[in-house]
């Protein structure tokens, strides 16, 4: 019996476009049809390099209703994410959805909602919660009874140059927040994936090092309190030069979990270590090579999805919180 190809558009081909890409492109079930940009030569550039025989398109709606594909990637600046997968919702198409899922907390239940009277479902591209690091963590932390209290730190240098070189970044009506939503949602998805549902959200931000530049934060410190009575703290920021630290730092009862990039600590003592040859910037991971199999696996099984929008809403909920708590208490 001949297995189904599924037919696969993208819409979104900068930077991060290449690690879907090439993660479908070495997926025989997968056909990449189209591509879509309003600058047709960076989709062409992407045709070129992965998709020779896929159509380019400066109109997403256009694109849907011309190859109406099995899928489509949604790769574009925040503010177009939740119109775009709505939209492919509303056609029967399964989306699988670039960080940060939505912009906004309406925009929550509108996402939901579209998907639940669509045919297909949505996958958010939290890929980090695939590494290997992470899933020997998890197997630990099941093992210790579950986490009494995390530390997250996300220390980033995002220059001037990097907001000037894509005009959506930096402004709260399209990137919907800075250092938060954009880079250390991420952490504050795997503190969820490990502490569960949080309860409460205190923090402070501010814009350290580009005021007048961006108006959105570079700096924030988060108290999140968990369901569970667990509790966490975040720090994280884009304002320091030459600074790439991404770390979370786990307690069980029983045991200190690190967790740094590919590689696992317990107890200081290094346990795992599992680094692959990378696409684009290193803090991508090479969690797409793997997200991106299991969510066509999920649709050709019919099997729930590997990340829903439903699981994903929960580390939202915590940056949109962490925006505007302003040192008050958010509950949630």
């Amino acid at each position: 019996m001949n297995e189904k190809i599924f037919r696969v558009a993208l819409v979104g081909c900068g930077v991060i476009a290449k690690n879907h890409l090439a993660a479908l492109a070495g997926l025989p079930t997968v056909e990449i049809v189209a591509l879509c940009d309003l600058v047709r030569e960076r989709a062409e550039r992407a045709r070129d390099a992965f998709a020779p025989q896929a159509r380019v398109y400066e109109d997403y709606a256009t694109m849907l209703d011309a190859e109406h594909p099995d899928a489509v990637h949604i790769a574009t600046p925040h503010f177009l994410h939740a119109p775009m997968a709505i939209e492919a919702l509303g056609r029967d198409i399964f989306v699988f959805l670039e960080k940060p899922q939505v912009m906004t907390e309406e925009q929550i239940p509108a996402l939901l909602d579209a998907e639940a009277r669509s045919k297909a479902k949505v996958c958010v591209c939290f890929q980090n919660r695939t590494n290997p690091a992470v899933a020997e963590a998890k197997r630990i932390v099941r093992e210790d009874g579950g986490v009494i209290s995390a530390y997250g730190a996300v220390v980033w240098e995002r220059s001037e140059a990097y907001y000037r070189a894509d005009e959506w970044r930096g402004k709260i009506a399209t990137e919907g927040g800075g250092a938060l939503i954009n880079q250390a949602i991420h952490t504050v998805d795997l503190l969820c994936y490990f502490l569960g549902k949080p309860e409460k959200v205190e923090a402070t931000v501010a814009n350290h090092h580009l005021k007048g530049v961006i108006g959105v934060e570079d700096t924030a410190e988060v108290y999140i309190t968990f369901c569970s009575g667990a509790v966490a703290c975040l720090f994280a920021t884009t304002a320091l030069p030459r600074m790439d630290l991404t770390s979370l730092r786990l307690c069980t009862a029983h045991r200190r979990i690190e967790l740094r990039g590919d590689r696992l600590f317990v107890d200081d003592k290094e346990v795992l270590n599992a680094p692959q040859a990378q696409l684009g910037k290193a803090c991508y991971g090479n969690g797409h090579e793997r997200l991106i199999p299991a969510f066509y696996n999920a649709i050709a099984k019919g099997a729930p999805m590997p990340i829903s929008a439903e699981s994903a809403r929960d580390a939202l909920r915590v940056v949109l919180a962490a925006d505007r708590s302003r040192g008050e208490i958010v509950q949630l």
